[in-house]
């Protein structure tokens, strides 16, 4: 079973990568939050730093495309070239409705023309390998029947499916059956996306699609970091866990500290990923609550090292 990172905007960015791949565990990928690219242009110009040799040398991530045009790729394949990248993956699953409205992200799934258009000239001179990420639709999962024939006519590297449609958010639950439905109409390797927080959800996904061979994890990993190894049936000891987690977060800490000037900037990307991180400790509720608490970094790492050596 391969297993990827899923890229989660703000939280699963290189700072977070580059520490748990380093000190936890290397994934089979892992994949960059979305790059988004309008019009040719893009949009933040700093999401490209995701992107940086210097950001990724313990493992190198798959970058992710968000946009709807031949030119904006175009624009995102030239630096992905320039860094070096093979494979880009193109983002079809954000249901946020500051992407959706744009007819971007999940959006674009209640487009069908659109996208064969996008692909055809992607595909038409496009030197990388090109996998797409996505859910079943955008108000209805019976959208994803007029995809397929779409995605399989193009060369695609594989279709990681998160099987929620994109008004749905993350809210609800997934549609195993239709997951199952659609994953064997798919002529190209098929990764399941959705709701992995625990061995047992992996379980359920061999047993109703044992042809699948990949999983993609997101929240999962942010809330329990040694998953992936329990998934892999790694034996790690108490003791290895307190090492590992620790020395996680002191490499968190450093490359922040590369990333953002003041406490404050800081201890909020920090809040953040403990939002997630906290439901893997038994008394997490409070540790979180001290966390969003902390004023300055030092406090910070009273906190967390604290939590960590009473694990």
């Amino acid at each position: 079973m391969q297993i990827y990172l899923a890229p989660l905007q703000g939280l699963t960015d290189w700072i977070f990568r580059e520490s748990y791949s380093e000190n936890i565990g290397k994934f089979d990928k892992t994949f960059t939050p979305f790059i988004r690219v309008q019009n040719g242009e893009f949009y933040r110009p700093s999401q490209c730093n995701d992107l940086l040799a210097e950001h990724n040398q313990v493992q190198k991530p798959v970058p992710q495309f968000l946009g709807n045009d031949a030119e904006s790729f175009k624009r995102f394949e030239e630096i992905c070239l320039e860094n070096n990248y093979t494979e880009v993956n193109i983002n079809m699953g954000c249901p946020y409705p500051m992407v959706t409205s744009k007819n971007m992200g999940a959006g674009l799934l209640s487009h069908p023309r659109i996208i064969s258009e996008l692909f055809e000239n992607i595909f038409a001179e496009s030197k990388l390998k090109i996998s797409v990420k996505c859910r079943l639709g955008m108000e209805d999962p019976g959208e994803f029947e007029a995809l397929i024939p779409i995605f399989n006519v193009f060369p695609l590297e594989e279709i990681i499916l998160h099987p929620r449609i994109g008004k749905q958010q993350y809210k609800g639950e997934v549609n195993y059956e239709a997951f199952v439905e659609y994953s064997h109409q798919l002529k190209h390797p098929v990764c399941y996306n959705g709701d992995i927080l625990n061995v047992s959800d992996v379980e359920k996904i061999i047993s109703i699609a044992p042809q699948i061979d990949r999983i993609m994890i997101g929240r999962g990993i942010l809330e329990h970091p040694f998953l992936l190894a329990k998934i892999r049936k790694e034996e790690i000891s108490e003791k290895e866990k307190v090492t590992k987690l620790r020395n996680f977060h002191l490499s968190i800490i450093e490359n922040c500290k590369k990333k953002y000037s003041g406490d404050a900037h800081f201890l909020k990307r920090l809040e953040e990923m403990w939002s997630y991180h906290a439901e893997g400790f038994e008394n997490g509720h409070k540790i979180y609550k001290q966390v969003k608490k902390c004023k300055t970094l030092d406090q910070y790492e009273g906190v967390v090292f604290k939590a960590i050596n009473e694990m």
